[in-house]
This record gives C-alpha cells, sequence and structure tokens, in this order.
C-alpha cells in the first residue's frame, strides 16, 4: 500500500474511532437521561399513592417570594387544610377557603371578602392538587439527591407537557423525603424572573375536618365589605 493511501486509511480510522465514541456518549446520556425519568415517575407514583389514601390533611409551611432583582426573599408562614376537592390555607393577611365549588378570598387588613366560582380543571397548580400537581400535564425527571436535616432526599423537576411558552410557570422543583415519600419543598420559577418556594414544616394526616371549616360566612365579620364575582 502506497503512502498516500495508507494516510487516507489512517483518516478513516481516526474518523470511525471519534464518531463511534461520540455515538457511545450520546446513547449514554439518553439511556441516562430515560434511566432519570423512570426513577422521578416511581418516587412521584409512591408519593401520589402516599396521599391520595389520606383522608385529610394539615399542613403547615413557610412561604418564600423572591422578585427579580431582589437581594432576599419575602417570607410569610401558613398553614393549608386539605380534604377531598376542600381546601383552606390561613395566614397572616389573607384566609383563602374553598368548598370546591365557591372559593372566598378574605382579606383581614380591609375587611374585605372576593366570592369567586372555583374550576380545579382550569388550573394546573391549585391548592388542592399541590401534593399530586405531576399526575396530569407534567413532565419529570429526578435531578438528584440531597439531605435534609438527616433525612435523605431527591429533587425531581416538573415542566409543563404543553403550551410551554404559554404558562406563567418554567418549571417546578419538588423536594421529596425519600422514606416517608412526604413533600418537603416545592419551589415555582416563573418566567418573568420570580421564584416561589413553599417549605412544608410539618404535616399531619387524617385531621378531623367538617364540611362546614370550608364554607365562609360573612356575617361572623361585622362591617365587612362582600365582592360577589359570581
Amino acid at each position: 500500500m502506497t503512502e498516500p493511501h495508507k494516510n487516507l486509511q489512517s483518516k478513516k480510522t481516526i474518523m470511525f474511532k471519534k464518531f463511534f465514541t461520540l455515538a457511545l456518549i450520546l446513547v449514554s446520556f439518553a439511556s441516562f437521561g430515560q434511566d432519570n425519568v423512570r426513577k422521578a415517575n416511581k418516587i412521584l407514583n409512591q408519593v401520589s399513592r402516599n396521599y391520595k389514601q389520606l383522608k385529610s390533611l394539615k399542613a403547615t409551611f413557610e412561604m418564600q417570594i423572591t422578585e427579580p432583582g431582589a437581594k432576599k426573599p419575602t417570607t410569610e408562614k401558613g398553614t393549608l387544610y386539605l380534604k377531598g376537592n376542600s381546601f383552606k390555607i390561613e395566614m397572616s393577611t389573607v384566609d383563602i377557603i374553598c368548598d370546591g365549588k365557591t372559593q372566598w378570598y378574605y382579606m383581614k387588613d380591609v375587611n374585605e371578602v372576593q366570592i369567586t366560582n372555583y374550576d380545579a380543571k382550569s388550573q394546573d397548580i391549585s391548592p388542592n392538587t399541590i401534593f399530586t400537581m405531576w399526575d396530569k400535564g407534567f413532565k419529570s425527571i429526578w435531578v438528584s439527591e440531597g439531605n435534609e436535616k438527616g433525612k435523605a432526599t431527591d429533587l425531581i423537576e416538573l415542566v409543563p407537557k404543553e403550551n410551554q411558552e404559554k404558562k406563567e410557570y418554567t418549571k417546578v422543583k419538588l423536594t421529596i423525603d425519600r422514606v416517608a415519600k412526604d413533600i418537603n419543598q416545592c419551589e415555582i420559577l416563573f418566567r418573568s424572573g420570580r421564584k416561589m418556594k413553599y417549605i412544608v414544616t410539618q404535616q399531619v394526616k387524617n385531621v378531623s375536618l367538617a364540611a362546614k371549616f370550608f364554607t365562609f360566612d360573612p356575617a361572623t365579620k361585622p362591617g365587612i365589605q362582600v365582592v360577589d364575582l359570581r
């Protein structure tokens, strides 16, 4: 074989090796990604079963809101009550009550309540689906493992399956207790750069909650202004 032919054959061999190596890398990354999707789905299915078997739930939380350019977040503490399609959120400035059909938004500082019809289907993320939101409309992937207060955790990211460019948010991050299969944190990243994080500080499962607990009677607030938007 002449020298030019040897050089040409050598170049072809090098190119083939590079192509083969690149192909292996791409296949490995694809396989790794699929493994993380399967891992996320498995964990989330376990979390769903955990919460769906509950009759009710009381969860105390800290809400942190970070605006674009802000050096630190604003924080507020609250309590969330869940039972079926009903929910109630109590915070220092507002109470949000819903019986599954009607929602009352009570602003304590101005003694005003806004009443609206509630449609859970029109919302991707709502209080009564916050612990099972990934069941519909989201793609999930396992990101990393962590540790919070001595307990092993898994970080999973959710992104909308459809109409991503039309959503106000771009991503949801869930931090999950690996053993208890409880959600410890939920962080929502908005397209505007705003970040909203809910840190669950305590969960009490199957608490006794009457149906009346998820309604609001304006008569109990003297001088209240009622704005009925139904």
